[in-house]
């Protein structure tokens, strides 16, 4: 089945999302996880994170509401649901949240899934990103970006060759403070950042 010209009920481009490369996170989590563990991913989308974890030999299973995205995984299992309504029959070392998908529904899918001693790796938008210009450009790979802050909303318009592509998302500025009383009603407790800037941290279940 031909996915290119397939755009996810939240807005994503499977052609351009394919094409994202990883920028180091995948090394970031392998440093942060025992070996071979468990993982899975909430909204693993084309398999940019999930992928090079399976290759480092970590056992992972990804789940995204999207079929085209999950075509892409390779050594990976997929599980097509929508994470607010994930139940399945057994925990992980590791629950990964990335994309900044940070909410009430998504971190109890996390709670939910890790199993007793295991982590939750999350990525966020710490208030520094908020701070920063209002529009932002560069290159990921092939694809070019271009993302504009508006309050509460951000578009990004991607080009990917000589094709463009539009996507609006949500974006929340939390503080810490803020982001822990999220975490606690979901039944997990901030332990570690994982990186200087502060993109990612680590969570345990309570």
């Amino acid at each position: 089945m031909d996915y290119d010209d397939a755009v996810t009920a939240d807005g994503c481009p499977v052609e351009v999302y394919r094409h994202l490369p990883p920028r180091g996170e995948p090394e970031l989590i392998d440093r942060a996880i025992p070996t071979a563990s468990r993982v899975l991913e909430l909204g693993c989308g084309t398999g940019r994170l999930a992928n090079p974890l399976a290759a480092r030999g970590h056992r992972v299973v990804g789940v995204d509401e999207s079929a085209a995205m999950l075509a892409y995984l390779d050594g990976v299992t997929p599980v097509h649901a929508r994470i607010e309504q994930l139940r399945l029959d057994e925990t992980f070392d590791v629950v990964l949240l990335a994309a900044n998908m940070i909410g009430t529904e998504s971190l109890e899918a996390c709670a939910r899934h890790v199993a007793p001693g295991g982590q939750v790796i999350v990525q966020w938008l710490p208030p520094s990103w908020f701070d920063g210009p209002a529009v932002r450009e560069g290159w990921l790979g092939p694809v070019h970006g271009r993302t504009e802050l508006r309050g509460a909303t951000a578009e990004t318009v991607y080009t990917l060759g000589g094709r463009s592509w539009v996507q609006r998302f949500e974006v929340c500025r939390r503080t810490e403070e803020q982001l822990d009383r999220l975490l606690h009603d979901s039944g997990l407790r901030r332990d570690r950042w994982l990186d200087d800037a502060g993109h990612w941290f680590a969570a345990l279940p309570m």
